[in-house]
């Protein structure tokens, strides 16, 4: 029995930290984008199973059919959770990798915080700021009455 012969392979691949950042990012983008895609795909087993789906001629499967279907999407829903945990571990570790700034920048404000206001920026027609965040309740009117500086609100 011979060696098998293997040619000598050297590819000469020179990329920067950045661009395998954006290399590694988008892989991770396209990853999340086929899970999307297995998870709509099966979405239209249930519906086509249940008759709902426009291709199925509103007829549905029989009682057994529809728990062997539940059973294999549960099956698929619980692998491509497993996935989408395994690709979040991945952009962390990316992100730390590259030094980007992890998560903490992009979390929602806790209930209670104030809103954010601004106040070199006036109203159109008082000169009262705007207030603005995620926390305003815009379904009421507020105005300010200057002689007293008393504040009334007025339900819509």
């Amino acid at each position: 029995m011979s060696m098998s012969n293997i040619p000598d392979i050297t590819p000469n691949i020179s990329l920067t930290k950045d661009e395998a950042v954006n290399l590694i990012l988008a892989s991770i983008g396209m990853e999340g984008l086929s899970l999307a895609h297995l998870l709509n795909a099966e979405a239209e087993k249930v519906q086509y199973a249940l008759g709902t789906l426009s291709t199925a001629n509103d007829t549905a499967s029989s009682l057994e059919e529809i728990l062997d279907t539940n059973a294999s999407v549960n099956t698929m829903l619980r692998d491509v959770i497993k996935q989408q945990l395994l690709l979040s571990l991945n952009l962390e570790d990316l992100l730390d990798y590259a030094g980007i700034v992890n998560d903490t920048a992009l979390e929602e404000p806790e209930v209670g915080e104030p809103p954010i206001t601004f106040p070199e920026t006036t109203g159109p027609e008082t000169d009262q700021p705007v207030v603005s965040g995620p926390y305003v309740d815009t379904s009421t009117d507020s105005t300010t009455d200057d002689t007293t500086n008393n504040t009334t609100t007025d339900a819509n």
